[in-house]
């Protein structure tokens, strides 16, 4: 039997097959690297009634809609590391099955099946695909937007399906704020097709009513974007752009790797030979509509948008905008298709594909890589040291972290049952929420935060016979741990340390010099120093 008409009688096997292919590339230790500050705060946040997590959704700097579906998630399958990090795996995996569906549409179904299997193995999709956060959900909603119009452009009398494009982008847009970058690309690729083939779509009454959905159904959240803008620094934390942001993120998404220990040529030669080379089958689109323009379109114009935007105001963040390199499996499964019809070893660029990838998947399963913002969380094993206190806490214990930055995952990996305090260098807690301490990341503690804030660790002397100091080295409070605290045990999960103290009634002179702000014993400090 020709293998065309294998793939046509088994397709939806095939297609089976694939997806089962990208879950196993997804959860394969899916459960190894320690939940860091984001995902835990997602979990903590999703743990929340709706009411709730939409308020202090518009305290943060992101949209609702991830956190509610994860509290339903965790509602049916519990808050274990599989569970929470489950949601995105099952959005990445469903996202190689659309783009599958789009490749059908612009060639034929071989074309979906090294689409499919391109994409079920691209190590930027696999990498925010086991991440408790809203990349995985964000690209598959863009991507079945991204199918919708396809669908209404291929068939413009076919009005039913921009119901469901302005389904899915609202929710998009409720999902994470770079899905407007999708819609400007649609607007964009819509003007570019009314001009080459005088076919004015983008004037069509269907598709403006889509789009006034849309806009209506975003009303409800503008007042918090709004008062997002004012109390949130939202860029402080981005890097400025160069020109070297844009082939560094090709490098990115194909090997997980910012291609800056090769030399400065072959740098720049991969990125433009990519760029180039998924250009041809958008030159040599046979289809009227143009379809493979949009996937190109979907694929670059965001990029370079927030690339040229960032030259205002620092926006451009490889995790955001990770949901448009779900194109480029396309793009090249397209270009792939056009040298096999020449040449029957077209199959070398293939492997070369899956190479590269292979090596990106190999530095993400070993944590060669780190892309959690600007601290280096892969050494960081809170969850190990956190496991021994659990072991050896005993009721009547205090728990207090050392930094409210690592707060959320000592909570979450935290099974004692006490809630952890928190020493936040002295910092007093305020309840009303209005001081700006109390808005972004910090959001979720404020409404206890005059309860779990410790302002003086001296007043825990008289509360507690002994207290779990968790920290991250190195710590900056070494010298402010009260002089009749000794040191037990410690234990270690790279730099994070979980140490037990006990806390001695101080005598009356000993009791003087500790309100005159003592220093750690020498033996105390020794061992914080290991």
């Amino acid at each position: 039997m020709p293998p065309g008409r294998a793939i046509r009688g088994g397709w939806p096997l095939v297609c089976l097959g694939v997806l089962m292919l990208a879950c196993v590339v997804r959860l394969y230790d899916v459960t190894q690297p320690v939940l860091w500050m984001d995902e835990a705060y997602s979990v903590t946040l999703a743990a929340m009634p709706p009411s709730q997590i939409v308020l202090h959704a518009a305290r943060d700097v992101h949209p609702p809609l991830y956190y509610v579906l994860l509290h339903f998630w965790m509602a049916v399958f519990g808050k274990s590391l599989l569970a929470v990090r489950g949601l995105s795996v099952l959005c990445g995996s469903l996202t190689v099955l659309v783009a599958m569906a789009i490749s059908v549409r612009l060639a034929n179904r071989r074309t979906a099946l090294i689409a499919g299997i391109l994409l079920a193995l691209l190590p930027i999709a696999v990498r925010y695909s086991q991440e408790v956060r809203m990349y995985a959900l964000t690209g598959l909603l863009l991507f079945c937007a991204t199918l919708m119009l396809l669908r209404w452009v291929m068939k413009p009398d076919r009005h039913v399906v921009l119901v469901g494009y302005g389904l899915f982008m609202t929710a998009a847009l409720y999902s994470h704020y770079f899905a407007i970058l999708a819609v400007v690309t649609h607007w964009l690729y819509l003007l570019f097709i009314g001009r080459i083939q005088n076919r004015p779509l983008i004037r069509s009454r269907q598709w403006w009513l889509c789009n006034l959905m849309v806009g209506l159904g975003y009303v409800p959240w503008l007042p918090s974007l709004w008062g997002q803008l004012g109390h949130t620094p939202w860029v402080s934390w981005i890097p400025e752009v160069t020109a070297q942001t844009l082939p560094s993120t090709l490098w990115l998404f194909f090997g997980l790797g910012a291609g800056e220990d090769y030399s400065i040529w072959l740098f720049w030669l991969i990125p433009l030979a990519i760029l180039v080379a998924t250009c041809v089958p958008m030159a040599r689109d046979p289809l009227p509509s143009k379809p493979v323009v949009l996937i190109f379109c979907m694929t670059y114009v965001p990029l370079f948008l927030a690339w040229l935007g960032s030259y205002i105001m620092p926006l451009y963040t490889v995790r955001y905008l990770s949901v448009f390199a779900n194109g480029l499996p396309i793009l090249i499964a397209l270009l792939l298709a056009k040298v096999a019809a020449r040449s029957r070893l077209w199959w070398l660029p293939l492997m070369a594909c899956l190479a590269w990838q292979g090596a990106g998947l190999n530095r993400l399963y070993s944590e060669q890589i780190e892309l959690n913002g600007m601290t280096d969380w892969r050494d960081i094993r809170l969850d190990v040291a956190v496991e021994h206190l659990n072991q050896r806490w005993q009721v009547g214990d205090a728990i207090v972290v050392d930094n409210l930055f690592w707060y959320y995952t000592v909570q979450y990996y935290n099974k004692t049952g006490s809630e952890a305090l928190v020493y936040q260098n002295g910092e007093r807690g305020d309840n009303s929420g209005r001081v700006p301490s109390s808005f972004g990341w910090k959001s979720l503690i404020y409404p206890k935060s005059e309860q779990l804030y410790v302002t003086d660790l001296r007043t825990l002397n008289g509360n507690y016979g002994r207290v779990w100091w968790v920290s991250v080295l190195p710590s900056p409070d070494v010298g402010q741990l009260p002089d009749v605290w000794t040191l037990e045990e410690q234990y270690k999960g790279g730099q994070a340390r979980a140490s037990l103290f006990t806390l001695s009634q101080p005598s009356l002179p000993q009791a003087a010099a500790s309100l005159c702000g003592s220093k750690l014993s020498a033996r105390a400090i020794c061992h914080m120093r290991e």
